[in-house]
């Protein structure tokens, strides 16, 4: 399967110290939301906008000298890895960025398939993980 690249916001709309949060699928699952950030260098990275601790937007947190600070609950995340800096547990969801014709781009993981409240309950009784993302 080729990856798709998809198109996130306009570069020129993306401040250094803001991220920009955009719905970027209608599937309802978190690969939908992305926010971009720009490195101190300048470089634009998309990321999962949801911080791994708990359902936070990231677009809504500060940048600061490269860190990106979640505006729930204070974790601190590189911009241009998404490791955590405050401590190093579970880190921002990064993914492949790149800039074309002044468009953001990033490839994003496939919307999940549906499953049914059946199989849900049964991958749970089987003690099966949620596979989140």
């Amino acid at each position: 399967m080729s990856e798709t690249w998809v198109r996130i916001c306009r570069i020129d709309e993306v401040d250094a110290e803001r991220p920009i949060g955009r719905i970027v699928g209608d599937s309802g699952q978190d690969r939908d939301r992305v926010c971009v950030v720009l490195t101190p260098q300048g470089v634009p990275v998309a990321m999962l906008d949801r911080c791994p601790h708990r359902d936070i937007a990231l677009s809504g947190g500060l940048i600061k000298d490269g860190t990106l600070v979640c505006p729930g609950h204070f974790w601190c995340f590189d911009v241009s890895t998404g490791a955590r800096t405050d401590l190093p547990e579970r880190g921002a969801t990064v993914y492949p960025t790149r800039v074309v014709d002044g468009w953001v781009e990033a490839v994003l993981p496939p919307p999940k398939e549906p499953q049914s409240m059946r199989e849900w309950l049964l991958a749970q009784a089987r003690g099966e993980p949620r596979g989140e993302q």
